[in-house]
């Protein structure tokens, strides 16, 4: 039986439970960085153009991604996890592309320097989502990451 992978948005009521997967993921690509706190992800409750999306697996959660929308309509996916003992697996890849399918448009995403081989992961994911068009590495939007990428969704 082939798993059903879904994205759903986090209502407020479900937070906990991104907070709980935020702590780890945090921890994994920022190792050196300042210590998580949840507050640090308010924003995607209160500011307009913030969305938390859930990552299941047959219902359960396994990761999670989170989409600013810019003002001048430009996606940022600036965050995007699978917990570790998912990976591996093309989930990551399934979940991407139905989140960039979801919004279409153009989109920008940093890629953290940890875990290695993420800029790997990135570029061939974009490569294989239907719809994305126009990828371009671009270099890091900050000091914790190996690179970054823009890109077109046509949907």
């Amino acid at each position: 039986m082939t798993a059903r992978i879904s994205i759903t948005p986090v209502p407020e009521a479900r937070r906990a439970v991104l907070d709980g997967m935020a702590r780890s993921y945090f921890r994994e690509v920022l190792p050196n960085g300042p210590a998580y706190f949840p507050n640090a992800l308010d924003r995607y409750w209160i500011e307009p153009g913030r969305h938390p999306y859930m990552i299941e697996r047959d219902g359960l959660p396994i990761g999670f991604a989170l989409v600013w929308n810019h003002p001048d309509g430009t996606h940022e996916l600036t965050e995007f996890t699978i917990l570790p003992a998912h990976r591996h697996q093309g989930i990551g890849t399934q979940a991407a592309e139905m989140i960039f399918l979801a919004l279409g448009g153009d989109w920008v995403l940093g890629v953290a320097k940890n875990p290695a081989g993420a800029m790997d992961f990135w570029q061939q994911c974009l490569e294989a989502c239907e719809g994305v068009c126009e990828i371009a590495p671009r270099p890091p939007r900050t000091a914790s990451q190996a690179g970054s990428f823009s890109f077109r969704v046509e949907r």
